[in-house]
């Protein structure tokens, strides 16, 4: 007990004497606010600077640099999946899919109940045209998330139920392109982070069970004979 207690004044500590840095970084962008992080690294190895080092390396389009100040960080942190996000989200920018699908499943191994994250797999096998992927997924998105476009229109082309209600793709061109070049709020700087691991945080709180149930029923009633086998692909 004595070890853990010392070890999470340690943590607090170094996150203070970072705040310094992440309020005078978060005044700039790009390179210049990564080189206030990387002094703040030279004196304390504290999880908002290195998240925000790779922040700031994202927004300046410095992918790599930020992929490998991603993969540093987990190697001292393993267990905040924020900076798996920001990796994920570099691979994305570099046009690297399958890298960027593979980013996303392992954040699902560590957080099965990150919404948010599915989500964004759900998007990527639309955008792809994995059809087969999308459509099994989608079922669980809907658990969470009746009312979701993406997952209505992705099992619609297997069940007439969903093609009835699914609608129309809105999505312009110039919008698909923005989805894969510009971060959404999910990637903001940080101030401190207060030892919040889970990018999902208490979301299954946030879904009632008698919700869950009634969804979970109505989309088995509806799919459970449609939806495609997983694709091998």
């Amino acid at each position: 007990m004595l070890i853990l207690t010392l070890s999470s004044c340690a943590t607090k500590s170094d996150e203070e004497a970072a705040r310094p840095y992440i309020e005078e970084g978060t005044k700039l962008s790009g390179e210049e606010a990564a080189s206030v992080y990387l002094r703040g690294l030279e004196e304390i190895s504290a999880p908002s600077l290195y998240y925000n080092l790779a922040y700031s390396y994202l927004e300046a389009g410095e992918y790599e640099k930020a992929i490998k100040t991603a993969d540093e960080a987990l190697a001292l942190y393993p267990d905040y999946l924020r900076f798996r996000t920001l990796k994920a989200f570099a691979l994305r920018s570099q046009g690297k899919i399958y890298s960027y699908e593979k980013a996303l499943q392992e954040i699902l191994e560590y957080d099965e109940g990150n919404t948010t994250i599915r989500e964004l797999l759900l998007e990527h096998y639309l955008q792809i045209g994995r059809k087969n992927d999308a459509a099994a997924i989608a079922k669980e998105v809907l658990l969470s998330d009746p009312e979701n476009n993406d997952a209505l229109r992705a099992l619609a082309p297997f069940s007439s139920f969903f093609a009835a209600i699914a609608p129309e793709e809105e999505t312009t061109e110039r919008e698909k392109t923005r989805l894969w070049t510009e971060p959404p709020f999910l990637y903001m700087p940080l101030g401190i982070m207060n030892g919040d691991k889970l990018l999902s945080g208490t979301i299954d709180e946030s879904i009632e069970e008698s919700t869950e149930t009634a969804t979970e029923e109505a989309v088995d009633e509806n799919a459970e004979n449609t939806l495609p086998a997983e694709s091998e692909e």
